[in-house]
């Protein structure tokens, strides 16, 4: 978050840690269509081992450049999954 702010990108962390109820409920609604971002099938998310943590920022743009920066310290941006979820940032 501190690259974040220090560039001026104005992200804030929307969720973090998450238990398995929580996680069902997303998913429900991802599979039901009322969520625009992905979920994973509970007891398989990273969000539920507080490895993993989504974020939003004023434009898609300034997402795609803290995935990048993710990406170089090994982290894996949601970006990049093949069920895009550019707010989802996980530990490798």
């Amino acid at each position: 978050m501190a690259y974040a702010n220090y560039y001026g990108l104005g992200a804030r962390v929307t969720s973090t840690r998450r238990s398995v109820a929580k996680q069902a409920y997303l998913y429900q609604e991802w599979i039901a269509g009322r969520s625009p971002y992905p979920a994973a099938r509970p007891g398989t998310s990273k969000h539920e081992r507080g490895l993993a943590f989504d974020i939003v920022t004023s434009s898609p743009a300034d997402l795609a450049v803290l995935g990048r920066v993710w990406e170089s310290v090994g982290g894996r941006w949601g970006g990049r999954f093949r069920d895009r979820d550019p707010v989802h940032f996980e530990a490798p």
